[in-house]
């Protein structure tokens, strides 16, 4: 296992991801005890990967395990802020504010994760305990810091106009992406919210297309701010390539993405009428 831990260490300090820190971090405490170590990389990363959240998760984990229950309510806060799709800070602080007998803000979290993932087994089951040990009922709604970083919006469940329609799409017109996956060279596709939720999906495995849309959200978030910085117009398609196949997103507006898995041979200018239409069909554009 050594050999493990120095193996990481190598590519943290030549190939540095937010993956590889959070992974050195958590084998450095369950292999040698190290928390001091652990927090050293967890910070590491936070500087280099501010938006990375599993970091402050660790960093929280650390502060719970020292009895310092305050400083790690205020990272798992901050790490929301900065990732809202943090599975494990939201499930940690929602078990803390069980215990300060803040059950209703114990729910809003629980319903967050609900938020980006839909029908997760263990934060249902958790909402329906919670829910009938102490006659309380989740409220719809984010918590004032559980904000996404593009625009700041609130990363609630689907609802408005838009929502009506991609929803009356997915139960009526479930062929909506017929058209686009019959294309030559099309392994499947989806549609995306800008939050990174699969609203509507085709011939991809369950799991890969929640990878999808959550790589679409968090490259559109990027390339704004950059764009914005610049004094550039919106990204409306991007494409990213590899030996094995490609992927393609297209937008018209900032509500929704039309993501598209495919072979190396397509060709975006293929498929961008089939996506738009997509939309269209969709009411989201």
């Amino acid at each position: 296992m050594e050999s493990e831990l120095e193996r990481l260490r190598k590519k943290v300090e030549n190939f540095p991801s937010a993956s590889m820190y959070n992974r050195l971090a958590e084998l450095v405490r369950t292999t040698n005890g190290s928390d001091n170590e652990a927090e050293d990389v967890c910070r590491r990363c936070i500087k280099e990967f501010p938006r990375n959240g599993q970091a402050y998760v660790i960093l929280a984990e650390i502060e719970l395990a020292r009895g310092k229950r305050s400083e790690a309510m205020q990272l798992l806060h901050t790490g929301i802020e900065r990732d809202p799709r943090s599975y494990g800070g939201h499930k940690i602080l929602s078990e803390i504010l069980v215990e300060t007998n803040d059950v209703p803000g114990a729910l809003r979290h629980l319903k967050q994760i609900l938020a980006f993932k839909p029908n997760d087994p263990t934060a249902t089951a958790r909402i329906t305990e919670l829910e009938t040990l102490h006659g309380v009922k989740a409220v719809s709604g984010a918590h004032p810091v559980l904000k996404s970083s593009i625009g700041n919006e609130p990363l609630e469940p689907f609802q408005g106009p838009l929502t009506t329609a991609v929803k009356a799409a997915t139960s009526s017109r479930s062929a909506t992406l017929d058209g686009l996956c019959s294309e030559a060279g099309v392994r499947g596709a989806l549609v995306a919210d800008i939050h990174g939720r699969v609203v509507l999906t085709k011939n991809l495995p369950s799991g890969q297309d929640e990878l999808l849309a959550a790589l679409s959200a968090e490259i559109a978030k990027t390339t704004q701010a950059a764009l914005t910085t610049m004094g550039a117009d919106r990204l409306s398609t991007w494409v990213i390539g590899g030996s094995n196949g490609q992927v393609l997103t297209f937008q018209r507006d900032r509500a929704f993405s039309v993501v598209v898995l495919a072979d190396v041979s397509v060709r975006p200018a293929m498929l961008e009428l089939r996506a738009r239409q997509t939309l269209i069909d969709l009411g989201a554009a």
